[in-house]
């Protein structure tokens, strides 16, 4: 699948092709982890229909039998000889809730509620000696459960809950003088989504099926330190309105919805034992075995006869540890995406070359990886491991570079010839250079 990003965050344009390895390579703030957090939002939205579709029923359900029982109260609450309102609606509710897991026609659904409805009606009216007026709750009822809402709408608000997540909100670049984005999905000639948006104007159109089905985000290994907080963090899907005012109220945390995502897939169950190539090699690198200990409520590192748990451990170990988790835990495959962002800021540039070595050989069975960097050592070991293990050309390599004298970057395919890179990474290098000869000269 190639995705093109236009006026997204810093970037001006990109067009990213997702199929196996794709390397993002660049200096700090060209665009390289907007694509990430881009196609994680992308990806989980368009896997939470059914999920969302049912909350939103279940919503309007609640609302409409909340209209009906508080128009009873209001109207008859204190008369003499009325059953307890409270226990008949919470039974109407649960009925209802019910009704919505079983395929039944809209007119049989109205029907069983009209009938639920019916024995309470006949007390209210022998009490008050007059029809008590249903506004229409048991059709307005079964519309909702007989009909799931349009996939455009859940998708909006879905996107939209994670662009407040994981980008606080922001897509277009703010520097723009266009606030126009978008983002499009094609196969060849295929489209299979388009994502755009100004002012605030979101449309999302959605013409194919989508291929991937889940996406992971491992930004840092530091929120291994915070297992418990993030855990129990509420985030934008969590509540209703502003959701930092309602974990304030709760005294709760709140957490971006990528970083408590992951936490819940590593501490998921005990995946001990398995003797996968993969996993042997990641032992090998970090000496030891790396896992979460339900008990504990931590996550625990053995080597040898010692072991270590939680900010004791070091962080490249728990980077390489989460990797392997995730293997183990079923949540790398053929259709889903492993977003890694910078992964070799933990990394002695050892473990950043069999870390390479180990990422092929994941994509060579089947998973999809899409990972940022700025480490040259990180970056030509992908490119020599891929070639080696995966064939020429099964990878792919973009350059994100900032225009000059802009708040823009662009992205150029480099898979042919990574010089580019090179030439932007050794900067440094040859600023250190100019230093030490001055020294030497004065």
């Amino acid at each position: 699948m190639l995705v093109t990003f236009k006026n997204t965050g810093m970037i001006e344009k990109a067009d990213i092709r997702l199929d196996g390895l794709t390397v993002i390579a660049g200096e700090n703030n060209t665009g390289k982890s907007t694509v990430g957090k881009m196609m994680y939002s992308i990806i989980k939205t368009f896997n939470r229909y059914e999920k969302d579709a049912r909350l939103f029923q279940v919503s309007q359900i609640k609302n409409a039998i909340d209209d009906l029982y508080f128009n009873f109260k209001k109207e008859y609450n204190g008369a003499p000889g009325l059953i307890d309102m409270k226990e008949f609606f919470d039974g109407l509710e649960n009925e209802a809730l019910a009704l919505l897991e079983k395929s039944l026609a809209n007119k049989e659904i109205e029907f069983i509620l009209a009938e639920k409805i019916k024995g309470f009606t006949e007390i209210i009216k022998s009490i008050s000696g007059k029809e008590p007026n249903l506004g229409g709750i048991p059709g307005r009822i079964a519309a909702v459960i007989d009909k799931k809402p349009p996939r455009d709408t859940i998708y909006k608000d879905s996107f939209e809950k994670y662009i407040k997540s994981v980008l606080s909100g922001e897509v277009s670049n703010k520097f723009s003088k266009d606030p126009a984005y978008s983002i499009t999905g094609t196969d060849g000639d295929n489209k299979i989504f388009e994502i755009s948006g100004r002012n605030g104007n979101l449309k999302i159109d959605v013409e194919d099926r989508f291929y991937f089905e889940d996406a992971t985000f491992i930004e840092s290994p530091v929120i291994l330190n915070l297992v418990d907080s993030l855990r129990f963090s509420m985030t934008e899907f969590d509540g209703n309105g502003d959701i930092k005012k309602q974990v304030e109220l709760l005294e709760k945390a709140y957490a971006p919805e990528y970083m408590k995502d992951l936490i819940l897939k590593l501490t998921k169950r005990n995946t001990r034992g398995d003797q996968a190539k993969i996993v042997e090699k990641i032992r090998d690198i970090i000496d030891g075995y790396f896992y979460y200990d339900p008990e504990e409520r931590d996550f625990v590192f053995e080597a040898g006869n010692q072991t270590f748990k939680g900010v004791a451990i070091a962080s490249g170990i728990k980077f390489l540890g989460i990797v392997n988790i995730l293997f183990l835990a079923g949540f790398l495959g053929k259709k889903t995406l492993l977003i890694i962002d910078e992964p070799e800021t933990h990394m002695h540039p050892q473990w950043q070359l069999d870390f390479a070595e180990v990422l092929v050989k994941l994509v060579k069975e089947g998973s999809h990886i899409l990972l940022t960097s700025h480490s040259p050592y990180l970056i030509e070991a992908l490119k020599l491991y891929a070639d080696d293990i995966l064939g020429k050309n099964q990878a792919d390599f973009y350059w994100s570079k900032r225009e000059k004298n802009a708040f823009v970057s662009c992205f150029y395919h480099v898979t042919h010839d990574l010089s580019p890179v090179y030439n932007t990474l050794a900067g440094p290098f040859r600023k250190l250079d100019r230093i030490k000869a001055k020294k030497l000269f004065s």
